[in-house]
């Protein structure tokens, strides 16, 4: 299955395919009639300005691209040294930043859907609220893991976005469109021995060999993540393509609340094959009490007891 990281902003990467920054003497004027009065988060904007970033650079690898509704630039490695160009007014030139390379994740730039930063500004907007200042970057958000973010000014929550500029929506996992999120963010292979749901976030387990596991977590409003632990495993492993994903909403909205009698009640829950029936079965813990599922959300508690 392929694994998703996050964490601290580190990591090494080596650099390949940069070519030599052109000397530049003076500001190289926009190839476009974009004029100072251009928006970037007009559809195709961004993507043209960021074009005419990539061929003053030589090359389309970064490791960071940042865009605002007025100005974009494009930070690249040179001689293992960090070089960036900005862009305003319709002028391409070399800027001052404080950014250093200290083996970020190198990216293509165009490898990242940039056709409509609007849309993606008034997404972000819709979830916090906050649309001031609003600044799109492109970068690594954790060891190897590039992603795109959108800020404000002064900051609200980070939203992120994928490759291809689509959200990373803030999920309820009382919802069928909350658990089916997260399950296409964690669930990604055939080889999962465990798909479970704690304080954490939503979680699937695999077995990397006899003695490693990867859990990968899908958090409510972050991405997802992932991180190895020294343990075995006798489970077999299942396809998470085997669940639905009504029946793991409902375990929190109706099932966890019947056996509390509290909404608020604190409920986890994990599927796995652990009762050996030819199927996983779900376990849902609420406080000390274990209720036992089949995959349609029947209790068969008694049978397994």
């Amino acid at each position: 299955m392929k694994l998703s990281i996050i964490g601290v902003l580190v990591a090494g990467v080596g650099l390949v395919g940069c070519s030599v920054l052109p000397p530049v003497e003076t500001p190289t004027p926009s190839v476009t009639p974009s004029g100072p009065q251009i928006s970037l988060s007009q559809p195709g904007a961004a993507a043209t300005v960021v074009g005419e970033l990539v061929a003053k650079a030589g090359t389309n690898l970064a490791i960071r691209l940042v865009i605002t509704d007025t100005t974009a630039s494009m930070t690249f490695v040179q001689d293992d040294k960090a070089l960036t160009l900005g862009w305003e007014d319709g002028v391409v030139q070399p800027v001052d930043s404080d950014i250093t390379y200290v083996g970020q994740a190198i990216f293509a730039v165009d490898s990242f859907t940039l056709t409509d930063v609007g849309q993606m500004f008034a997404e972000a907007a819709a979830l916090t609220g906050s649309s001031a200042k609003q600044e799109l970057q492109i970068n690594e958000y954790n060891t190897g893991k590039v992603l795109m973010t959108v800020t404000t000014s002064p900051e609200s929550q980070t939203i992120f976005f994928r490759q291809d500029a689509t959200i990373i929506n803030w999920l309820s996992f009382e919802t069928i469109a909350g658990v089916s999120e997260a399950l296409r963010d964690v669930a990604t292979g055939s080889d999962v021995i465990a798909v479970g749901l704690n304080d954490q976030g939503l979680y699937a387990d695999a077995r990397v060999d006899p003695s490693t596991i990867e859990r990968i977590v899908r958090p409510a409003k972050l991405p997802a993540y992932s991180a190895l632990r020294s343990a075995s495993s006798d489970l077999a492993a299942f396809n998470p393509d085997v669940l639905d994903a009504t029946v793991l909403a409902s375990l929190l909205a109706e099932k966890a609340p019947a056996l509390s009698g509290n909404d608020e009640a604190t409920a986890t829950w994990v599927i796995d094959t652990r009762d050996n029936l030819g199927a996983p079965t779900i376990r849902l813990t609420v406080g000390l009490t274990t209720r036992v599922y089949d995959l349609t959300g029947t209790d068969i508690t008694d049978r397994v007891a």
